[in-house]
């Protein structure tokens, strides 16, 4: 979604407030697709101080992952702060990489929920932090059932040592 910042640019105000939901196609970060549950929602204000203009406000959203230790998927949902600079095309800010691109007195706030979705994200994504895993055996999900599998993965440069146990 696109928000016109022309009178925030120009001078006529110098803030104005935001609430808007909107609908995000599947985003596929490290190999997995991710899938929102419902629309995306941000509640905030883009407001200009010296000159600068900045967005600042709470984005919320409910996505469906694949837990990267069993495999399951699960439903959770992500609430992150967002406070970041707007910069011109045409300004010195530009070129640095800490500010969003105004193109056109025009924000594309779905950019910017995309990419603070994505760095919100965990490296590998977990249905519970106690997430036992698939058995390395069987395959069997630990979460749900035991398995009588023994692990014995002895080193192979250790092996001979296991003999001198006996």
């Amino acid at each position: 979604m696109k928000v016109n910042l022309t009178e925030l640019i120009e001078g006529q105000k110098k803030e104005f407030d935001l609430k808007m939901e909107e609908e995000i196609d599947p985003i596929v970060y490290l190999g997995d697709t991710i899938s929102f549950v419902a629309p995306v929602s941000f509640r905030g204000s883009i407001y200009m101080v010296n000159n600068e203009i900045y967005i600042q406000g709470k984005i919320e959203w409910t996505a469906e992952f694949q837990c990267h230790r069993c495999l399951e998927k699960f439903v959770k949902s992500i609430s992150i702060d967002v406070n970041e600079r707007l910069a011109e095309e045409d300004t010195a800010e530009f070129e640095e990489d800490d500010c969003f691109i105004i193109r056109n007195n025009q924000i594309d706030i779905s950019k910017i929920m995309e990419n603070l979705f994505v760095l919100s994200l965990p490296m590998k994504t977990l249905c519970d932090p106690n997430c036992k895993g698939l058995c390395s055996v069987c395959g069997a999900n630990l979460n749900i059932q035991q398995c009588d599998c023994k692990n014995e993965a002895i080193d192979p440069r250790l092996a001979q040592l296991k003999d001198l146990l006996q």
